[in-house]
């Protein structure tokens, strides 16, 4: 069963992924997502790179409404989102398999200068596809950048990633890996 701050933190993740705010994820949220990524690499939007960028992100929409979209209206509403979380962070190899390549993507996507990190400007592109603020990805940066060297490794993003699931611990700095928690 969620705790209380595993709640809040996937609620925050969930409110990042509802781009267009209706209270819903679906499909239009990862397309927006996919094309504010095309648009960051300043890609073609019939480019093969845009091209696998897309299907990736329909990819991962498509998993994820099979599995969540409990009432078959075609989109993810917050409950079947904490139901969906709820079963997946108690079966260990659904968690292996949902969570653990993410700090893998982040960098593959994110470290457009490839040295094998994220510094804070890439952060700041995270943020920026999901229309979030600059100012709020470097203030979320600086924090979880614990050793201040200005960059996050796999390791790093590895060990955000697990905080911002698993952590129950509120001064855990992954559990603002998608910004402050309401």
């Amino acid at each position: 069963m969620l705790t209380s701050l595993q709640q809040q933190k996937l609620t925050r993740y969930f409110r990042v992924l509802d781009v267009d705010d209706d209270g819903r994820v679906a499909r239009a949220d990862y397309e927006r997502v996919a094309e504010n990524v095309r648009a960051l690499y300043n890609a073609g939007k019939r480019s093969s790179h845009h091209r696998a960028i897309a299907d990736g992100f329909l990819r991962q929409w498509e998993a994820l409404r099979v599995a969540a979209d409990t009432d078959g209206d075609g989109a993810v509403d917050l409950l079947e989102w904490l139901h969906y979380w709820d079963v997946v962070l108690a079966d260990n190899a659904l968690y292996l398999a949902e969570v653990a390549g993410l700090s893998e993507r982040l960098l593959e996507l994110f470290d457009t200068d490839d040295d094998g990190v994220l510094g804070a400007d890439e952060f700041c592109n995270f943020f920026g596809i999901y229309g979030l603020k600059a100012s709020l990805a470097r203030q979320v940066f600086l924090d979880l950048d614990l050793d201040g060297d200005g960059a996050a490794t796999r390791q790093e993003l590895a060990g955000m990633v697990h905080e911002f699931y698993c952590s129950d611990d509120p001064a855990a700095p992954g559990n603002r890996l998608f910004g402050p928690l309401d």
